[in-house]
């Protein structure tokens, strides 16, 4: 008598029985309720993410177009122009070590064009610079606010 396989008629036939699929429709069954549960799981918190955006944006809008702390905020996001202007332009001399533009990465060269925050003495290429400050009043390196200096430096 082998112990690796089948030895009489019944034990063959129980055997193609199971490999039929008999005993595997509880496996079947709990693998479908498994999925059916996953994907529910899945709908739902998409739908509950999809209703909590849209909830977060009308209220945005809203707060926006009445006037309210949207508003503010969104006015006061960047430097006005005139703001801007009054930050100092100047032709970059290369000292004792190198300089680095923080924003686009590449090094200072002499003789570029630099703007050198008030707030913090950072230096930017000028475009880099102007492009951040229309949609950030704060230097990218060290979130010093850079607006209030620029117009302490305009009124004197």
């Amino acid at each position: 008598m082998s112990s690796y396989g089948p030895t009489t008629a019944a034990a063959a036939a129980d055997a193609l029985e199971v490999a039929a699929g008999g005993s595997y429709r509880v496996c079947d069954t709990v693998v479908l309720i498994c999925l059916a549960c996953a994907s529910s799981l899945i709908v739902l918190t998409a739908a509950v993410c999809f209703r909590r955006a849209i909830a977060n944006g009308y209220a945005a809008a809203a707060a926006g177009s009445n006037g309210g702390a949207g508003a503010a905020a969104a006015a006061s996001c960047g430097l006005a122009p005139s703001a801007l202007s009054a930050i100092p332009m100047l032709a970059y001399r290369r000292g004792a070590g190198w300089a680095q533009c923080a924003i686009c990465l590449a090094v200072v060269r002499d003789g570029e064009t630099v703007r050198r925050l008030p707030a913090c003495g950072h230096l930017f290429h000028v475009e880099c610079i102007d492009l951040w400050l229309r949609s950030h009043a704060t230097c990218p390196l060290c979130r010093r606010d850079v607006g209030e200096a620029a117009a302490a430096d305009e009124k004197v």
